[in-house]
């Protein structure tokens, strides 16, 4: 795990970052060395226009250390969508849950149903599945896993990535060249992710290192990733109070919603479509609108 280093040995290693473009190595004590694993990221980050000091604040810290389980698991964390994962939303529990939040949130409900066209059961539905209305944003690091996931092509990280889905299920018939396409990607997707998370916090008055989300990077009641919050978030007072307001993140669905193209009156084919951009998974659409549904009944 890296230590934190004094300020005088943080200025060697940005100089250090800047003449050597492909691979460093930092001194964690008087005879040791260790490769830093974000290398190659940094550098391709400070190419992009970010701040080295503003980075190595950020990467040099321990807590940004890689994410091994992320690397390792991403992939089988991917393959769970199944309709058993969304069968606790249809709960009797979770749906007169449903209704409480609906009852008590009826003004901003009301609101972005008329603003943004966007039915407020449909609204509520996506705030329960997502996180339990606030209850549940993730548990992971934003900054680590994003970083971790775009690593995850590099050659080491491919071999392992490949050894585990073949050791997990060794009839599942995946071939190196599917993993690391896959694994590439991915990581270009994180890479974009993790630039966008940079440029949220970089305004912001918050440790970024303390902002958690799920295993992709997702943020707030809403499980936006970093690119969505800043094309979608409704926020008047900044990413950080925005992550646990309920009015923003009804307006950030409904502004989300319409921007893909909902209205009133939908076909259901046509909502299916929509809601698949919010989230790759069949079982997720079809909870989401089986939510919805609940909901309504008297």
């Amino acid at each position: 795990m890296m230590k934190r280093q004094d300020p005088n040995k943080r200025i060697q290693w940005i100089i250090l970052l800047i003449f050597s473009p492909f691979f460093f190595v930092i001194s964690i004590g008087e005879t040791e060395e260790t490769p830093y694993p974000y290398s190659p990221l940094m550098d391709r980050l400070i190419q992009d226009g970010f701040d080295p000091e503003f980075l190595s604040k950020i990467l040099m810290d321990a807590r940004a250390d890689l994410n091994l389980f992320i690397l390792v698991n991403y992939l089988n964390l991917r393959s769970r969508e199944s309709p058993e994962l969304y069968s606790k939303f249809l709960t009797r529990e979770s749906i007169l849950l449903s209704k409480k939040f609906l009852h008590e949130n009826r003004r901003p409900l009301r609101i972005a149903e008329k603003r943004f066209q966007v039915e407020k059961e449909v609204i509520v539905a996506i705030l329960l599945v997502e996180s339990r209305f606030g209850e549940n944003i993730g548990k992971y690091r934003v900054i680590p896993t994003l970083a971790s996931i775009a690593m995850m092509d590099s050659p080491e990280h491919l071999q392992n990535n490949f050894q585990t889905l073949r050791e997990n299920d060794p009839y599942l018939n995946l071939t190196y060249e599917w993993v690391e396409d896959f694994a590439k990607k991915k990581a270009q997707w994180a890479y974009h992710e993790l630039r966008c998370f940079l440029k949220i916090i970089r305004e912001e008055a918050l440790d970024p290192l303390e902002v958690y989300g799920s295993y992709a990077g997702a943020l707030g009641m809403p499980q936006f990733i970093p690119s969505s919050y800043l094309h979608y978030a409704v926020s008047k007072k900044g990413f950080t109070h925005w992550l646990l307001n309920k009015d923003e993140a009804i307006y950030s669905i409904g502004n989300y919603l319409r921007s893909h193209g909902w209205r009133k009156n939908l076909s259901m084919k046509k909502k299916e479509q929509i809601l698949w951009t919010y989230n790759h998974s069949e079982p997720y659409i079809k909870a989401i609108l089986q939510v919805a549904n609940r909901i309504r009944e008297k």
